[in-house]
C-alpha cells in the first residue's frame, strides 16, 4: 500500500471524430429559441473508483518507471497516428472512385452531345461544367489527404525516433 493515495478515480470518455451539432429546439422544446449549438465531442461514459485498501496488488507488478510510462504513451500516440493514416487512405480511395465515376459520366455527356440539338447542347454543356468542377474538387481533396498523410508519416518517424531515445535512457 502506498501512503501517497487512498482512493483513485478514472473518468472514461468516448471521443467522436467529429463534433456533434445539436438543435436546441429538440432539447428544450422552447419554440422561441431557434439556434444550434456545437457540443464537445467527448461524452463521459463512466467514472471508476478504487480504494487501495480493497485493491489487490500483484507482486512484481509495482509502479512503472517514468521511462516505461513515456514508452507506453509514445506507443499509444503511434497507434493513433497509424489509425489516422489508414482513415486518410480510405478517404483517398473513396474520393478517387468518385472522381472516376464523375469522369465517366462526363465522357458519356460529351458523347451524347453529338446527337443533340442546340437547346439540349446548352443544358449538357452546363452539366459537363459541373462534372469538371466536381473532378477538380476531388483532385483538391485527394491532394489534401495526401499532404495530411505525409505529415502523419513524418510524425510517425519522429515518434519512432523518440521511442529509440527513450529506450536508450
Amino acid at each position: 500500500m502506498s501512503p501517497n493515495w487512498e482512493a483513485l478515480a478514472f473518468d472514461l470518455y468516448q471521443e467522436n471524430e467529429e463534433k456533434e451539432t445539436v438543435n436546441l429546439d429538440d432539447v428544450t422544446n422552447d419554440s422561441e429559441t431557434d439556434s444550434t449549438e456545437e457540443i464537445d465531442a467527448r461524452a463521459l461514459i463512466t467514472t471508476l473508483y478504487s480504494d487501495q485498501r480493497k485493491t489487490k496488488s500483484e507482486e512484481g507488478k509495482g509502479t512503472k518507471s517514468k521511462q516505461e510510462y513515456a514508452l507506453l504513451v509514445n506507443d499509444l500516440e503511434k497507434q493513433f497516428v497509424k489509425k489516422k493514416m489508414k482513415n486518410y487512405e480510405k478517404a483517398i480511395t473513396v474520393e478517387a472512385k468518385h472522381k472516376r465515376q464523375t469522369q465517366q459520366e462526363m465522357n458519356e455527356l460529351q458523347r451524347d452531345m453529338k446527337y443533340q440539338v442546340n437547346e439540349e447542347k446548352a443544358d449538357t454543356e452546363s452539366k459537363i461544367a459541373m462534372k469538371k468542377d466536381a473532378i477538380q474538387s476531388s483532385d483538391e481533396s485527394i491532394q489534401l489527404y495526401e499532404d495530411e498523410q505525409k505529415s502523419l508519416q513524418e510524425k510517425l518517424q519522429k515518434l519512432n525516433e523518440k521511442q529509440q531515445d527513450l529506450a536508450m535512457k
